[in-house]
């Protein structure tokens, strides 16, 4: 990798988020195999003048964030100079030009100081001159008052899905959408309360485990090919789940969805809505069940149209705009 290649591949926690955020745990280390290092606190002074001396004591300990903080994938290379003039630019002040280094041995890495003004530390302690400290993934490091964390890919993925989870999305019914947009009156004004897009699932009626039947086991429940084809639609009740002001919506049975469904058939993680420049797409994220557009398998992802049927394992579901969410609402008896 060269040195240009390096400085380029710092972004924002943001921008990580967007590209792969919701790609599973496993394919995401798969993709990504080696450390990331994390900048905590960004600043832009690339001046070219003497280190600025500081008083580390005075510096105040941060969090990642996810629009502020940058972060670096630095898989490609053996060594990576960190400074103001390094391969890997950071532009504080107080970190010197050619500030440490770090150095792969296998799929271990070091970090060694390069003489730097104000000194590198690595978990609180200050690296002697040439010395060479292994490194573990959580550390903190600091370079002058930049501070950063060294991360592995599970690290780095659990972090993504920490910064970018949402509020979970409660549904309701569609009695309560046909009395509220009755009460609304005019179409704008409804348009003002529920601009859309709505998920609508046909979820099996009375999501508590059977008597007796003790707690949904927290491993998929295997479906058949037979039992994958016959969708549910038969004693359900449908949950619609307003998306309006989100951007990426996951689907499964972990609590740390936004769309939570706890049924044998659907993966912890199961899928994923993903809203780019006003258009929606939904993302299989390796659901043992799979998720089916229109009765495919779904393989990557595919934008959805209003109306668009999807189903996750044998839940099926259907995706609205406002419009057409309206109609199925009032018809939804003549439908099903």
């Amino acid at each position: 990798m060269s040195e240009a290649d390096v400085a380029a591949d710092w972004v924002t926690l943001a921008v990580l988020a967007k590209r792969v955020g919701v790609l599973p745990k496993q394919t995401f280390e798969e993709r990504y195999p080696a450390p990331f290092l994390l900048e905590l606190n960004p600043e832009d002074d690339a001046s070219p003048e003497d280190t600025r001396e500081y008083d580390r004591n005075k510096v105040e300990e941060l969090s990642p964030s996810l629009f502020e903080s940058l972060i670096l994938y630095v898989g490609g290379g053996d060594e990576i100079v960190i400074g103001r003039s390094g391969q890997a630019r950071c532009n504080h002040a107080s970190v010197s030009d050619q500030h440490c280094i770090l150095r792969r041995f296998g799929t271990l890495w070091s970090i060694s100081d390069l003489g730097s003004t104000n000194g590198t530390h690595v978990a609180g302690k200050r690296l002697a001159p040439e010395e060479q400290l292994p490194l573990k993934f959580g550390t903190k490091l600091m370079l002058g008052e930049a501070q950063f964390l060294w991360l592995g890919p599970e690290d780095c993925w659990d972090l993504l899905q920490e910064l970018t989870r949402e509020p979970r999305i409660r549904p309701r019914s569609l009695g309560k959408y046909r009395t509220e947009f009755k009460s609304l009156g005019s179409a704008d004004e409804v348009e003002k309360h529920y601009p859309g897009p709505f998920l609508v699932i046909q979820a099996p009626q009375g999501r508590a485990p059977t008597p007796g039947a003790g707690p949904v086991s927290s491993n998929t429940i295997t479906l058949t090919q037979k039992q994958l084809k016959a969708n549910v639609n038969k004693n359900v009740s449908d949950a619609v789940f307003h998306l309006a002001n989100h951007a990426l919506v996951r689907l499964g049975r972990a609590s740390v969805c936004q769309i939570h469904l706890p049924l044998g058939p659907i993966s912890n993680l199961h899928a994923a809505l993903v809203c780019e420049d006003g258009k929606w797409f939904v993302q299989d994220l390796g659901a043992k069940n799979g998720t089916y557009v229109w009765g495919e398998r779904l393989e990557g992802r595919k934008e959805l149209e209003s109306g668009t049927e999807v189903t996750f394992g044998n839940i099926r579901s259907n995706f609205f705009s406002l419009e057409d969410f309206i109609t199925y609402a009032t018809h939804r008896d003549s439908l099903v």
